[in-house]
Order: structure tokens, then sequence, then C-alpha cells
């Protein structure tokens, strides 16, 4: 797929990383660890620069294999990097994929991971043409459990051993959406470069 590809959405811009963004997500991480690291391994306080090259490296790899789509979200307004969403885990088999999302420390409680998801949701029935998409959360991540249910998410089920920690599997909260659940949200607009 198109890497210049782009959604936007009432208040929000998102696009593929691109190698610029390095400096902007190295620090959204660095500002974000306390909200972040216990639902994200991969946030710690040793991750570097090379960490943040070597993903942004490996999101742009995804997008041209069609592997998986991470965005960078940025409010529109000011142009400001608020964070990162994504449909991962994608199956054929299942018409589905994982969303993910994360939204830096100072942006939270302010709606836009509500509307990225919904934002990266109407990507993924209307443009890759899924059926299903699901969200996993920790059994303790009230925040994240409050976006999936504020995008009209469908709880399902405890998942038991969903999850793989560092140290184990763990049980995860699953959520779905389908189209329908969105029909009636604010579409995004796609945006070819």
């Amino acid at each position: 797929m198109n890497t210049d590809y782009q959604l936007t959405s009432e208040r929000l811009l998102l696009r593929p990383y691109k190698n610029a963004d390095l400096l902007d997500l190295l620090d959204a991480i660095h500002h974000s660890q306390q909200s972040l690291t216990p639902w994200l391994p991969w946030c710690h306080a040793k991750y570097n620069q090379h960490d943040a090259h070597e993903w942004i490296h490996a999101s742009l790899q995804n997008w041209a294999y069609d592997v998986s789509y991470e965005f960078a979200i940025f409010e529109r307004a000011t142009d400001t990097f608020l964070g990162s969403t994504s449909l991962c885990n994608l199956s054929e088999l299942t018409n589905s994929a994982e969303l993910g999302y994360w939204i830096r420390s100072n942006a939270q409680r302010q709606g836009y991971a509500k509307e990225a998801c919904l934002a990266i949701a109407q990507f993924a029935f209307e443009t890759l043409g899924l059926t299903r998409i699901e969200i996993v959360t920790h059994t303790g991540n009230l925040a994240s459990q409050r976006t999936a249910l504020a995008t009209k998410a469908r709880f399902e089920c405890t998942a038991r051993n969903r999850i793989l920690t560092q140290s184990g599997p763990v049980d995860g909260l699953l959520f779905s959406l389908i189209p329908s659940d969105i029909a009636a949200a604010v579409p995004a607009r796609p945006i070819n470069g």
C-alpha cells in the first residue's frame, strides 16, 4: 500500500511513520513511560534513538508488504505528535485484524484515542475490506478498555493467556468492532498523496 496514505478526522491526521518522526516518537515515549510501561513492554527507560529508528523502518516495511499498518497520530491544528495506532495480526482466514493504540501522557483523556481508533477502523473496513477488528486489553488497563467501549466495540470475553508478557502469558479482555458498529461515526477522509 502507498505509504503516502493519510486519514483525517475532526482533530487528527493519521499517516504512516516517516524517519522525520523519530525525535517526536522518542520524546513521546520518554515522557509517557509511567502510563505506558505497564501495558507496553517495549516502552522502557532505555528506549533510544536506535530502537525508534528500527521500529520506524520495520513499520515502513510492514506497510510495503501489507503485513500491518502503523499510523502516527498528529493533532491537525498544531501538527503535534500524539501517539500511534495500528492494525496488526491481519488474518485472511477470518478477514480480521487487531487494533492497538497509545496516546502520549500529556494528551490522554481528551478523546484522541477514540477518534484515532474510529478513523483506522473505517480504513480497515472501507479500504482494506475487513469485516472484524479485535481490541485486546490487559485486564487492569482501564483507560484502554474505556477507549474500546467509546468506539462502540463490544466486549466479548476474557480470553485466557491472550497477551504474552515478559513474565509469561496473561489473560486479556477481548472487544470487537464490525462495520455496522461504526456506521454512524463521522467518516475519516482518505487523502492519497
